[in-house]
């Protein structure tokens, strides 16, 4: 027999976080969680391939980053890495990877971290729990923050390998239209094979470093 469930702690006030409660959780506890208009919303901990493929992508990034003409905007490639979308009430995002403008100097409290302004691609892996907010949510914020370029990697199953990658990019109306679609099962000869914001080669291959 299931025992009963206990809902008292529904009835407990929902703590409304600012950025300075954020910056002082520990490291364990903020990493499990994103903060959505002052709301914790708890994340659960992708699968090792969902970390492996993401991981795979943010090498490539990292690698054309560094053969990034100099008198380019310099930028950086990263992962895992809050994106501020704004202090008040506060909220911020944790792509799976993201290019943005490199930061020279610390601004307040959010440091040389990047804020969606600063964001020129962010790329989402889809795992069975985030289908519905990479697909739909996140591409509708994403597109009014006005992050340029969006990657939607799909994988097997949702558990690897990659079997597509769709790339948008946001038009002068402010809504996302498809740019490419990679898709293996139809024999694309590469994953990723674009210029814009970075000049990036991904193959297959490259994505299925280190699965299961």
């Amino acid at each position: 027999m299931r025992e009963p469930v206990d809902w008292s702690w529904l009835r407990q006030p929902i703590p409304v976080v600012d950025v300075d409660m954020y910056l002082g959780m520990p490291e364990d506890i903020a990493r499990t969680v994103e903060i959505r208009d002052g709301l914790i919303v708890h994340c659960e901990s992708p699968s090792p391939n969902h970390v492996a493929i993401s991981d795979n992508i943010k090498g490539a990034l990292r690698e054309a980053v560094s053969k990034h003409p100099s008198e380019a905007p310099c930028l950086r490639a990263s992962g895992e890495l809050d994106m501020l979308v704004s202090e008040v009430p506060f909220h911020y995002k944790r792509p799976d990877a993201i290019v943005y403008r490199r930061i020279d100097e610390p601004r307040g409290k959010w440091k040389t971290k990047p804020m969606a302004s600063d964001t020129l691609l962010v790329v989402e892996v889809v795992s069975p729990n985030t289908v519905t907010a990479d697909l739909v949510e996140k591409r509708a914020e994403y597109a009014r923050l006005g992050i340029a370029h969006y990657w939607i990697v799909r994988m097997v199953q949702d558990d690897g390998p990659v079997t597509s990658i769709e790339m948008l990019r946001l038009t002068t109306d402010g809504t996302y239209v498809r740019e490419n679609m990679s898709l293996r099962a139809r024999g694309d000869a590469v994953a990723v094979d674009v210029a814009d914001p970075l000049d990036v080669t991904i193959s297959w291959n490259q994505l299925d470093l280190g699965l299961d």
